[in-house]
């Protein structure tokens, strides 16, 4: 039975510097981060829970409107966004 060829190791011709650069670590977050996500986005959720329960019946939310689904989903939005900082 023939055998098939081997490859030949690649020759190691890189011309990198060898100097190695330190990198930066950023601090865990602070443990009170967590709960601060986690406020935002319960807090969008049952706002926007109250406003479909009450058909926008709850004193404040009349006037706003069609509003209150982008205030509810910006509280949820800004806990994605403060969610990507954490570490």
């Amino acid at each position: 039975m023939p055998e098939s060829r081997r490859r030949k190791p690649k020759k190691s011709t890189s011309a990198r510097p060898t100097t190695t650069v330190a990198a930066k670590r950023r601090a865990p977050s602070p443990r009170w981060f967590g709960g601060m996500i986690l406020a935002f986005f319960l807090i969008g959720i049952a706002y926007l829970l109250t406003y479909y329960f009450s058909n926008g019946g709850v004193l404040g939310m009349e006037s706003l409107g069609g509003w209150n689904i982008l205030i509810g989903f910006g509280f949820v939005v800004i806990g994605l966004g403060v969610a990507t900082q954490w570490h």
